[in-house]
């Protein structure tokens, strides 16, 4: 079979049917839900990918205030589940249906282990909750792992030895940027560039974006004006000198830029 044409079971582990004895399956078309793997409805990877959290969730957190918990559904193919499933004991599923699996951690685990992984649809910038030992307050900090931070810190406060500083992951203080998109990924280097300046992306801070939202040049300047016709940016009649003016970031230039600005300092 090709990608396309797999077909996807959806497994459902709600934390209200925890304790069931048997995991749960979701019937065709969205419709109710079923323990035997026979009575389970076929899923395209498309039509899960489509439907996003729909059929891809974790459960909500309320330390983060996002859905970060543990997984609540998800697609797996067909034949993962079925290769972990088994008979029903004798007269628990009505005419003896079946496969059905058994809810215990090993399956559950083997099944989120296999689901099917969405595309990416941000980029995390990752918080860390930081102290030093004689810091009166804890700090937040931002980077791709407790390593790299602690070696900040390191580097950044003197005297401060690695045994002095405790670095804790901090999810609720996360920052989502978006990823690129096609008209993102097609911008010439110059125009990227451009775009980034405007936005304040390149000023040595990443945390810093979106502080500013234009760029002053000639009027005439092609890389603006390219810019312009994509609806990246607008033209003003703003400017104090010959031929010069502002050009400004639209709310669609401000989306890209995000999706653009790395998520760290270099």
């Amino acid at each position: 079979m090709t990608q396309n044409t797999e077909q996807y079971v959806i497994v459902d582990l709600r934390a209200e049917w925890a304790r069931r004895k048997f995991l749960t399956f979701w019937r065709p078309d969205f419709a109710g839900y079923a323990y035997p793997l026979s009575w389970a409805g076929d899923y395209t990877n498309v039509t899960v990918i489509e439907k996003d959290e729909y059929l891809t969730r974790r459960r909500y957190s309320v330390a983060t205030g996002k859905y970060t918990g543990k997984w609540e559904r998800f697609a797996v193919l067909r034949s993962v589940a079925e290769a972990i499933a088994t008979a029903p004991p004798s007269g628990q599923i009505d005419g003896n249906a079946g496969p059905i699996v058994v809810n215990n951690k090993q399956n559950r685990d083997y099944l989120i282990a296999n689901r099917l992984r969405l595309p990416p649809t941000e980029r995390i910038r990752k918080a860390w909750t930081v102290r030093v030992a004689w810091w009166d307050e804890e700090g937040t900090m931002y980077g791709p792992s407790a390593s790299k931070v602690r070696s900040k810190v390191h580097r950044d406060v003197d005297g401060v030895t690695f045994a002095d500083i405790t670095v804790r992951r901090c999810k609720a203080k996360d920052i989502s940027l978006p990823i690129p998109d096609e008209v993102a990924l097609g911008l010439t280097v110059k125009e990227r560039h451009a775009l980034l300046h405007a936005h304040g992306s390149t000023c040595g801070d990443v945390m810093k974006a979106g502080f500013r939202d234009y760029y002053y040049t000639g009027a005439n300047n092609p890389v603006l004006c390219s810019l312009v016709e994509k609806g990246l940016m607008r033209r003003s009649d703003r400017g104090w000198e010959d031929g010069s003016i502002y050009f400004f970031t639209t709310d669609a230039g401000k989306h890209c830029a995000n999706s653009l600005t790395p998520e760290y300092n270099p």
